[in-house]
This record gives C-alpha cells, sequence and structure tokens, in this order.
C-alpha cells in the first residue's frame, strides 16, 4: 500500500492452523488481506562431482500461504501474483511453512467496504493528491474528503504519485 488512510482498523485473529494445506493458489480468484492458499515450490539444483559428473536434483513441497496485500479482491495483488514465484510471493504473501494434506476449512468473509478513515483533527488542510505529483515518504495529501500519507517505506514514495496507486485504491 503506497499512502495509507488515517483509519482505525479492527484486526481479526486467525485460528493457528494445523499442518493441513489450503486449497491451492488459482490466479484471477478472489483473495484479499486473510485468504489462505497452498502453492507447491519445486526448485531444481545441479551438482558437479569430482569426475565432472554433473548430477540434477528437484525438490517439490507444498506450503500454506496467507494474503497480506489488499483489503479488498479489486485492491489484493493475491489474484495475480502466485505464492511459488519468490518475487511474487514477497510482495503479496505470507509463507505460514509446509502442508501436507487438507486443512479443516475456514471462512474469511470478503471485505464489502473500504474502512471509513477517522476525521482529520490538525489544522490546515494538506494539499490536494496530483497524478505524477512528486511525494517523499510521509507526505500528507488530500483525496475526495480523505487525507493519506505517502508511505515511509524505502522507495515506495516513488509510487506514490502514480495514478494506478492514487490514495484509496492501493
Amino acid at each position: 500500500m503506497i499512502f495509507k488512510p488515517f483509519a482505525i482498523a479492527s484486526l481479526t485473529a486467525i485460528p493457528a492452523h494445523g499442518a493441513g494445506c489450503h486449497p491451492a493458489w488459482s490466479s484471477g480468484s478472489d483473495y484479499f488481506t486473510g485468504s489462505l492458499v497452498s502453492a507447491t515450490i519445486t526448485e531444481t539444483s545441479t551438482s558437479t562431482a569430482t569426475d565432472s559428473t554433473v548430477t540434477e536434483t528437484t525438490t517439490s513441497q507444498t506450503k500454506n500461504f496467507k494474503c497480506t496485500s489488499g483489503s479488498q479482491p479489486s485492491l489484493s495483488h493475491c489474484p495475480n501474483y502466485d505464492p511459488s514465484n519468490a518475487v511474487q510471493q514477497a510482495a503479496a504473501w505470507s509463507d505460514l511453512g509446509e502442508c501436507s494434506g487438507t486443512a479443516a476449512t475456514l471462512t474469511t468473509p470478503a471485505p464489502t467496504t473500504k474502512p471509513s478513515p477517522s476525521r482529520w483533527t490538525n489544522t490546515g488542510c494538506p494539499e490536494a493528491w496530483t497524478s505524477g505529483g512528486s511525494y517523499e515518504g510521509g507526505d500528507l495529501v488530500e483525496l475526495d474528503g480523505n487525507v493519506y500519507s505517502c508511505s515511509t517505506a524505502t522507495g515506495a514514495n516513488l509510487w506514490c504519485g502514480v495514478a494506478a496507486y492514487k490514495p484509496g485504491d492501493s
């Protein structure tokens, strides 16, 4: 999330999981923060013996993952970010560890609305957000009557002025 709304959000505890696997990740499904999936990660390595014989070894392990991106399917990267891909996994999924068999079904209802930001209580009003604007981490902007803060995560502020990541949509 590039811009973070000033809102009070409730936290929902997720019950501890057994070693069972959640349903397999499927591209384009409606995943949002808290969605649970499994994915099989396959790795191939090669080694060369002293007699120059090359041995290729392929290993697979199935792991459970939890979506950490987007409060709604339309705002989440999880429907398109494959947890078996290390780069995409780092951007949208939390690794819950290896699994086998089938996990007990947990139902997490999809959010129906965006969180309501709390009221602005500081003096004055921040400048209006501008597509293409240059923002530093922590900069405050106003859009549609809400105040947002540009992310302070290293490099994330570079996206704060990009239309695809406008406040409230990212």
